[in-house]
């Protein structure tokens, strides 16, 4: 055999070695990955997040599982992020991007892939969409992949069944109020007036189709309201062993300050 076949035989066994060195340390990040996410203390996988300006406080992942429409196959993390609109006491909590293809001009799917970046001022244009209702209009949208925490100032209960009517629907009241967690808190629980056995909630004057969470603070006249979703929206990768959705601890560990 001469020297050229020794050389392309070293040369196969390195690209053997190479491979395989590679292959196995992707496995070990994606079970590190997993351990990170599912397994370690909740000092590393939380963060609290304090709000100066809107009174309040709340704790979220520092990163979950991201959202790419372009490669179906491809798991990302993202970093959460809380956007600000102080005007308007509204706090975004989001997915910092996601990717996309679709092309909304054209309203269909494209080649090109686009790395959405979240942005105070395009989450508020998402958040700009309105459901008619019998000639009143309901402003309770959600962008995509994010809570919308409404805070606002609440003297009586006048305003705050003004409040329910406008957020939630004109035909919606308050049921009842169970104490919060929060000493002097309390958790706002509505109905609706025309809500029978049976009833589509989609299709009345108080209308649901998603998880929801009021908290009234009557000795700090303040109210935080958002609208939870149809699903988890703060989770690790669904496909892993030990898969957690953060939504429930994330509002629970909700505080006026």
């Amino acid at each position: 055999m001469n020297k050229l076949n020794y050389l392309l035989i070293f040369a196969i066994i390195i690209l053997l070695i190479g491979s395989a060195f590679f292959c196995f340390n992707l496995d070990k990040q994606n079970s590190d990955l997993e351990s990170d996410f599912t397994l370690t203390s909740s000092e590393e996988i939380w963060k609290d997040y304090n709000s100066t300006e809107l009174s309040f406080s709340i704790k979220i992942p520092k990163i979950v599982y991201g959202v790419d429409r372009c490669f179906s196959n491809r798991t990302i993390w993202v970093p959460v992020k809380v956007f600000e609109d102080k005007e308007n006491g509204i706090a975004y909590i989001t997915q910092e991007y996601y990717y996309d293809n679709w092309d909304s001009k054209l309203q269909n799917h494209t080649e090109s892939c686009k790395k959405i970046i979240r942005t105070i001022d395009s989450l508020k244009e998402e958040r700009e969409v309105v459901v008619q209702i019998n000639d009143k209009v309901q402003t309770n949208a959600n962008p995509f992949l994010t809570w919308v925490i409404i805070i606002k100032d609440i003297n009586n209960d006048a305003e705050l069944n003004k409040f329910i009517k406008d957020t939630y629907g004109f035909g919606c009241f308050i049921e009842k109020k169970e104490p919060w967690k929060q000493e002097g808190v309390y958790e706002i629980k509505i109905k609706g007036e025309d809500w029978d056995e049976g009833t589509d909630l989609g299709n009345t004057t108080c209308p649901f189709n998603y998880t929801y969470k009021i908290l009234y603070a009557p000795e700090k006249n303040k109210i935080m309201s958002v609208n939870l979703g149809q699903e988890c929206g703060f989770t690790t990768d669904p496909n892993f062993k030990l898969y957690k959705c953060y939504d429930e601890e994330m509002i629970d560990s909700f505080e006026f300050k």
